[in-house]
């Protein structure tokens, strides 16, 4: 089964630079077998994605799913096999949550009968968000290679009480929700182009983020960690006299320093300018190996993190410029066109449309919604 195609740095990590100048060569030439999997403590699936990449022209790639294969964890020696629930994903036991101290390894045999297993990763425990607030940036997220266009975000922060004599590894991601007014869009002939439908029923949106803040304690050991910027939220909203909040949940990862180094190369990578002064790009070599061929680089990382997370109500009321609009973002900049009204026959017309829930948009208020 066939994903998608992607950008080289996204499907690796899913953590792609919000500003992109230079896509890097990432030594990923040919097919490579990926591996995406974190183990959490949260009361939530746990899961295991495996895929094939395939190397296609300007820096993308294709993504086919990894089906029928056996996946395993091993919790301190325990061994655990995991169910496919749709191709290439694997979850845990519904019952299965990752605690603090315990050695994981991941092992997998393949219907062609290649076998990997990675090395151990002992989960870290990680303290709690002290604090998160917001600042707004009118040129937070630049939008054009040569960083003269821009969009407003607001820009969230965390502090935290870093634990004294030990080393910590932090990596921060958001979830932002955003009310949607528009369910559908669909394509006319002639002049008309698109008309878009209204949601029949309350509707939200979720968005992720494509860049994740790393930190090590190196110079913050013991002491209060402040001002820790975990990403650039784009200040969508609704054009009008009023901006519309939006739910943000920030999440925590004490994360291995295994994981810390390889999702900094990772970032590092996807950082550089392209210019004749930056060194060429390591090869990104994972904690997976393929125990029949040490030859194989495998992509990706398997890892075991406790999370701590804080859900935050962005009121939107620090903005000095004009919003960017939440529909024209995600639709070249053209606003909606509605269908004009018409009693029928049939009856009647236009119609609204359900809001169907998925991986990105859900019917269901999310807890910490404050608005309408």
């Amino acid at each position: 089964m066939k994903w998608s195609t992607v950008s080289a740095v996204f499907f690796l990590t899913g953590v792609a630079a919000c500003v992109e100048p230079y896509v890097p060569n990432l030594n990923l030439e040919g097919q490579r077998f990926t591996v995406e999997a974190t183990i959490t403590d949260l009361p939530e699936p746990q899961y295991v994605k495996l895929s094939y990449a395939v190397a296609k022209p300007f820096n993308e790639f294709e993504i086919t799913a990894v089906g029928l294969a056996t996946v395993t964890v091993l919790a301190n020696g325990v061994a655990l096999v995991w169910k496919e629930t749709t191709p290439g994903h694997y979850e845990a036991p519904v019952e299965f949550r990752g605690t603090v101290g315990t050695r994981y390894q991941l092992r997998l045999a393949l219907a062609n009968g290649q076998r990997y297993e990675s090395t151990e990763e002992i989960m870290p425990a990680v303290p709690p968000i002290a604090n998160v607030y917001d600042r707004f940036n009118s040129q937070g997220i630049a939008r054009s290679t040569d960083r003269s266009v821009f969009w407003p975000s607001n820009d969230v922060y965390v502090d935290v009480q870093d634990p004294t004599n030990e080393r910590n590894f932090y990596r921060w991601d958001w979830t932002l929700w955003e009310k949607q007014q528009w369910c559908s869009s669909v394509r006319f002939g002639g002049s008309i182009g698109f008309y878009d439908y209204e949601c029949r029923s309350k509707c939200w949106d979720l968005i992720f983020n494509e860049t994740s803040s790393l930190l090590s304690d190196t110079y913050s050991n013991g002491r209060t960690i402040t001002g820790q910027l975990v990403g650039h939220i784009p200040y969508y909203s609704m054009p009008g006299p009023t901006a519309m909040g939006a739910l943000v949940e920030v999440r925590q990862y004490g994360i291995t320093p295994g994981a810390y180094r390889y999702q900094k190369l990772l970032q590092d990578q996807s950082e550089k300018t392209g210019g004749l002064a930056d060194t060429p790009p390591a090869p990104l070599i994972g904690n997976v190996r393929n125990t029949g061929d040490d030859t194989e680089i495998v992509t990706g990382y398997f890892t075991a993190s406790a999370v701590s997370k804080r859900r935050y109500w962005l009121d939107r009321k620090n903005a000095t410029t004009p919003p960017i609009g939440f529909f024209q973002a995600f639709h070249e900049g053209r606003g909606p066109n509605p269908e004009p009204f018409s009693p029928g026959p049939p009856c009647c017309r236009p119609p609204t449309v359900p809001c169907f829930a998925s991986a990105t948009r859900t019917p269901d208020q999310p807890e910490g919604w404050q608005g309408f």
